[in-house]
Parts: structure tokens; C-alpha cells; sequence
């Protein structure tokens, strides 16, 4: 209760589950003794899931959010003298309507220390749970906001000197290309920001596959214009995956690896997203030197966690597929697949899991 609340939900839940709890102990209590069903048995059952739990729980926990009571052992004392009263006050309605005697202080006392001790621990330990939970999702965002602060100024000085190549040369196609470029620094800043936030951490800084193929087309002119008729860059989409969401920004960073390494003039790279069943199968594959074996032999690029195996330094070799990497373990829990075609050149593979069934 120090941390986090229950949501009104959970505290549903929870009434609920003890109801359960409570009605088939009476029950049983009830079916040993040999008692016949009956309205008065029905009626001494509900009046002690009311006064016993129901009442005492939703009166205790609010006596604690209002005098916000933080230690643990006034937590339970609001709670077990709640109980205590409630037990008194039902056995003597109890008794009212069965030949049965009410019960006393001393027996009310020993029904209720159990039960507040048990319902307490138990509320403590999932609130404690949850706490971590949410934790965990905290620095899991921060690490991929960090992640994503590390794109936006990767590729910012090569495109500007492509700019300023065609400032005096071709003014309306820097004038272009300078809208490009603001618009990929938007989109990458939009979902970079760390004060970003989101009530569900899966769909934090996803964006429709459509979208994200926009972006990375004005990228890509962009480059084109760079490198003229010594790049060329074709996509193979499958349609029916354009409204799926994807993490932003996610292929950017593979095609500029691929044309910093790739080494090779002119210089093809294939973009392949293709639906395989209840995932996105993504490829992006160029004709280049490809990766040296003692690159791929060094580091397991299959394993589950290939950023670990990554170089920590500021001038990493492939900084774009370990950021890649980091950001597909973080957001979409797999892995980036680096091999060298038969074909000749590059190639990366990962899968994404789709938001339908199947696609």
C-alpha cells in the first residue's frame, strides 16, 4: 500500500476471490454438521462474507489511504480490529436467526487473527510484485529511450553535407531534400523523446509499418542523392502488413550499416517484409563484401541477448546492429540474425510477432 494502490479492479478481484474462499469453508462447515440448505443457512453464510471480509476490508483500506498509515503493523491493526468488530457483530446476528450462541470478544479475536494476517500478507506480497513489475518497465523504457536517443544524430552530418553539395548546384532539390530531412528528424525525435509515455509498454514507440516505410523512403532519397547511380535500394512488401505495428525507426540503421560496409559499387540493398505465419519476416540483404568470418565467427549473433556480445566502445564497428539488436531484445523480446549470402554480400534477419492472430 506504500507504493502502489490496487486498482479497483484488483480490489474487485480480490473481494471476489475471498468471497470464494469464504463461501466454501462455510459450505463445507455447514455440510459436516449435517445442517439441511436453508434461507437461514443461506443468510448466515452472505452475512459473513459481509461483515467478515467485505466490510472490514473495504472500510480498513480506506481508513489507511485516508490517514495514509505507511507502516506495515498500523496497516494490520486497522484491519484486524475491522475484522474483529465485524466477526462480533456476526455472531450475534448469527444467533438471531440460528439456535446457535453469539460469539465473544476472545473468540472473535482468534477467528479474525489468522485471516487478517493471511489477507494482509497476501495483499503485501502482490502489491510488492506489481511495484517490481512496474520497476522493470520503468528502466525497460529508459533503456529503450536511451537506444533511441543514440539514432538521432547518427546519420544528421552526411545528410547535411549532401544538402549543402546541392545548395548552389540544384537549389530545389536541396530544397527537397532538406524537407526530407526534417521530417525524418521529426519522426525520429517524436519517438525518441524520453518524456514519452504510454499506458501499455508494448506499443510504446510503434508505429504502422506503413508510416515507418515512408520515413525510410525520404531517408533513403537522401541517400540516393548522396551516392547518385552507385546505390540502389528496392523494397518487396507485403501489403497486407502495412497497418501492422512495428518499433520505429527499426531499418533505418540496417541500411546505413549496409551501405557504410557494404564496400562495393554500385551497391544493391533488398528490403524483404513478408508475413510467415504469425510473424513479420524482415531481411535486408545487399551485394556488398559482406561480413568478415571472423566478425560472425566472433560473436553469437543466434543467441538471445547479442547485444552483451557487442563492443561496448563509442566507435563500434556496427553500431547500427547493436543498437538494432539492443532495441529488438528490449521492445519485441528476439533476436537479429547476421549471416553472409550464398549469393555474395550481407544479409539480417529478424522476426516480429504480428498484432492479429495470423496474417
Amino acid at each position: 500500500m506504500k507504493n502502489i494502490r490496487l486498482q479497483r479492479s484488483e480490489y474487485c478481484m480480490a473481494l471476489v476471490i475471498i468471497t470464494l474462499v469464504s463461501l466454501t469453508i462455510s459450505t463445507t462447515d455447514w455440510v459436516q454438521r449435517g445442517m439441511i440448505p436453508s434461507f437461514n443457512i443461506l443468510f448466515s453464510v452472505v452475512s459473513a462474507v459481509l461483515l467478515i471480509y467485505w466490510l472490514p476490508m473495504v472500510g480498513s483500506y480506506s481508513v489507511v489511504m485516508k490517514l495514509k498509515l505507511q507502516r506495515w503493523w498500523q496497516q494490520w491493526l486497522v484491519f484486524y480490529v475491522s475484522m474483529l468488530v465485524g466477526t462480533f457483530i456476526w455472531g450475534e446476528v448469527r444467533a438471531l436467526f440460528l439456535p446457535l450462541q453469539g460469539i465473544g470478544w476472545l473468540q472473535a479475536g482468534l477467528i479474525s487473527l489468522p485471516w487478517s494476517v493471511m489477507i494482509l500478507i497476501s495483499v503485501k506480497f502482490y502489491l510488492s510484485q506489481k511495484n517490481l513489475k512496474v520497476e522493470q518497465q520503468l528502466r525497460k523504457q529508459a533503456e529503450i529511450n536511451l537506444l533511441h536517443s543514440q539514432l538521432n544524430p547518427h546519420f544528421l552530418f552526411n545528410s547535411l553535407n549532401t544538402i549543402a553539395s546541392f545548395a548552389r548546384t540544384q537549389p530545389e532539390r536541396c530544397e527537397d531534400l532538406v524537407h526530407d530531412l526534417a521530417a525524418v528528424l521529426r519522426y525520429s525525435l517524436s519517438h525518441s523523446s524520453m518524456n514519452k509515455t504510454t499506458s501499455n509498454e508494448q506499443t510504446s514507440h510503434r508505429v504502422k509499418l506503413s508510416d515507418e516505410l515512408v520515413i525510410l523512403n525520404k531517408w533513403c532519397d537522401i541517400e540516393r542523392s548522396r551516392f547518385g547511380n552507385k546505390l540502389d535500394i528496392s523494397f518487396d512488401v507485403d501489403e497486407n502488413l502495412l497497418d501492422e505495428l512495428v518499433p520505429a525507426m527499426l531499418l533505418q540503421p540496417l541500411l546505413e550499416n549496409a551501405i557504410k560496409h557494404g564496400k562495393k559499387q554500385p551497391l544493391h540493398i533488398w528490403v524483404t517484409v513478408q508475413c510467415e505465419g504469425h510473424y513479420i519476416f524482415i531481411r535486408v540483404r545487399d551485394n556488398g563484401v559482406g561480413f568478415p568470418e571472423v566478425f560472425l565467427n566472433s560473436r553469437n549473433f543466434h543467441s538471445s541477448d547479442m547485444s552483451k556480445s557487442m563492443p561496448e566502445t563509442g566507435d563500434s564497428t556496427h553500431l547500427g546492429l547493436e543498437i538494432t539488436s539492443a532495441r529488438l531484445k528490449l521492445e519485441s523480446d528476439t533476436t537479429l540474425f547476421l549471416s553472409n549470402s550464398p549469393a555474395g554480400g550481407a544479409c539480417v534477419e529478424f522476426y516480429l510477432p504480428t498484432g492479429s492472430k495470423s496474417c
